[in-house]
């Protein structure tokens, strides 16, 4: 349901669902921990209700896909989401992921990762209460610790997403199954007309004032091979891809060496043809194809060795970076086993 005008609150969604708030407490809103990256780079687990703004900051925030946003126009055309079962008939996988940045990326593979709409954000007195600046912020650039108004835009750009990936009931239905829309306090789906009300509402914002929405969410779906490629040569340190696919060694071994040996094969048959051109007495005197046959030779022997090469040295790129962390890692669990024998 609406509230009436008198008590619209300056949060500019206004359509509650009904049976989404878990209780009276603002806590009861938000997930039991969350996840998150230290400043030294360290992982750790979070207890939300510790501190609401901080925390909403992190699990709002698009990550080193901020840096990226004017290379974006290389990864993806400015155009709403796609309907989820038009997704789906392209033999597309949703991919359930609880990550902001990764939301609405798709693989060459077939995925689409999707980040499912926490619980909070169907709330509008969650989101009046910790959603708004106070009162004289400008928002700035950079915005004071106190400014909400890049986390707001964030929520808003992705629930407009939300608004087009679900737009009739068969992505309705699509998205309760995969269940990426939050459940009533009794596990029961919310109802489709109240979706159908919120709907609407998310995209009058984007009609009337589209400043409200994070740019990030002007292009809905992006490729995350070419986010790859360009993290590869804007970031520090270089070669350093966005989303590691790979997640052990074997993996990213036998993905590199299927390419090679798919170019492999075309180089052969180059070189076949060249050496019956060789043959011929049309192309046996010729100058400019003896050159290019040198030239070709010379690239064919050298290429697969240095691609080759250039794998090994991007495994020992990762073994380098990685190395830290495991011998930290190790000290830890042997600080621990002292600990208890020495207990």
């Amino acid at each position: 349901m609406a509230l009436p005008d008198s008590m619209s609150p300056r949060w500019p969604v206004v359509t509650e669902l009904s049976g989404i708030e878990s209780g009276t407490r603002a806590a009861d809103a938000l997930p039991a921990t969350y996840h998150y990256r230290e400043t030294a780079g360290k992982h750790a687990v979070g207890d939300p209700a510790d501190d609401t703004p901080t925390f909403l900051t992190r699990k709002l925030s698009l990550g080193g896909l901020v840096a990226l946003l004017k290379h974006l126009w290389f990864a993806g055309a400015e155009r709403p989401a796609t309907p989820l079962h038009s997704h789906l008939a392209m033999g597309r996988e949703i991919v359930v992921l609880d990550r902001m940045d990764m939301h609405l990326l798709w693989a060459n593979e077939g995925k689409l990762f999707v980040k499912p709409i926490p619980r909070f954000l169907l709330i509008p007195a969650f989101c009046q209460a910790n959603l708004l600046c106070p009162d004289g912020c400008m928002c700035g650039d950079p915005p004071p610790n106190a400014c909400r108004g890049i986390p707001r835009k964030v929520a808003l750009g992705f629930l407009y997403t939300y608004a087009c990936l679900i737009s009739s009931e068969i992505d309705f239905h699509i998205a309760n199954e995969k269940r990426i829309l939050p459940r009533k306090s009794n596990d029961q789906p919310i109802e489709w007309a109240e979706w159908k009300s919120l709907a609407r509402e998310l995209l009058r914002i984007q009609e009337h004032d589209p400043g409200e929405l994070h740019p990030r969410f002007r292009r809905a779906e992006i490729r995350l091979s070419r986010i790859n490629t360009i993290s590869r040569f804007t970031s520090f340190p270089l070669f350093n891809p966005y989303f590691r696919g790979h997640h052990n060694y074997g993996s990213l071994f036998r993905d590199n060496l299927a390419w090679m040996a798919t170019t492999t094969v075309f180089i052969a048959v180059v070189l076949t043809a060249m050496q019956v051109g060789l043959a011929t007495e049309q192309l046996r005197d010729s100058a400019t194809f003896q050159q290019a046959s040198y030239g070709f030779t010379v690239f064919a022997i050298l290429a697969p060795i240095g691609a080759f090469a250039l794998v090994i040295l991007y495994a020992l790129f990762h073994v380098a970076k990685d190395l830290p962390s495991l011998l930290g890692a190790g000290r830890r669990r042997t600080a621990v086993r002292r600990a208890e024998r020495g207990a």
